[in-house]
């Protein structure tokens, strides 16, 4: 019997699904996820001031596992990523005007063309405590993609059949049906068009746009969160949606992004990597 949950965190929609033998409804396996994202969010953060991440942007040395755990994936992801990905765009962000959560973000600010710092420079990881200098870090993202991760391994241990979505960064794992391999799912196509990618899905698939999350800024120029750290601007819109596939989802995600911040190169990276990818420009696009 399929079971499924829906509720709202890290600002976005989440889905549980739990394809199991049991009819009961499994209570304790959905409150558990919801118990794990609400962590997740009280660790990691930005807008909550007593968050883990708060108070290293705030200059303290912080000694948590958790912390360093996401603070060396962070590091990871830069590096696989040839630099597209950058933990250190928060300042470009709230210049932007993404300084409070998204349903609160009206016409400010104004972009400034000024490169992330290298995060190999600033962030700084002993052990489980972590020091951050001279920059201010985001993890909102690859923080959401590893618990996705998390939350599937963790209900697999009971039920083998799990899907979870968070906000278009996805894993599973078994079958949809309990019988076959992988669970149905499909990436949505541009401008209302059928979807662009439907099939069976086992791993993780993220996708990752410049159509959703967008403002204007305090000049009436258009922006959005994608923030290419070469330039500390919102990314040229080569790409406005790619969507990568990994066993993980916290790697797609880093991939999904790089891939929209960094154009044709970025994909012939991502493919060089043996990283499976769909790429989409706007309909009206030239070649």
């Amino acid at each position: 019997m399929l079971h499924e949950e829906n509720f709202r965190a890290m600002d976005t929609e989440i889905d549980v699904l739990i394809q199991s033998r049991e009819t009961a409804r499994p209570i304790a396996l959905f409150a558990s996820v919801r118990v794990l994202f609400e962590q997740q969010e009280e660790r990691f953060s930005r807008f909550r001031p007593q968050s883990l991440l708060s108070h290293l942007n705030g200059g303290e040395a912080v000694d948590d596992a958790w912390l360093a755990a996401a603070s060396r994936m962070a590091l990871e992801a830069h590096r696989f990523s040839g630099g597209l990905f950058n933990p250190l765009i928060l300042g470009s962000l709230e210049r932007a005007g993404y300084s409070r959560t998204f349903a609160e973000v009206k016409s400010v600010g104004e972009p400034l063309p000024l490169p992330a710092p290298d995060p190999g420079d600033c962030l700084k990881i002993t052990g489980t405590v972590v020091r951050l200098r001279d920059a201010r870090m985001d993890l909102g993202g690859i923080v959401k993609g590893w618990t996705v991760d998390l939350a599937v391994e963790m209900l697999s241990v009971p039920e083998p059949n799990v899907l979870v979505n968070a906000g278009g960064d996805l894993r599973c794992a078994g079958a949809e049906d309990g019988l076959g391999t992988g669970w149905v799912a499909s990436i949505a196509a541009l401008a209302g068009r059928d979807d662009a990618w439907v099939g069976r899905l086992s791993g993780a698939l993220a996708t990752s746009t410049t159509l959703k999350r967008r403002w204007r800024t305090a000049a009436g120029a258009s922006a959005h969160h994608l923030i290419d750290p070469r330039t500390g601007m919102p990314a040229e819109e080569h790409f406005v949606q790619a969507s990568a596939w990994q066993l993980e989802a916290w790697r797609a995600e880093v991939w999904a992004k790089a891939i929209v911040i960094g154009g044709d190169e970025a994909a012939q990276d991502a493919s060089a990597a043996g990283v499976r990818f769909l790429a989409l420009k706007r309909p009206d696009a030239r070649p």
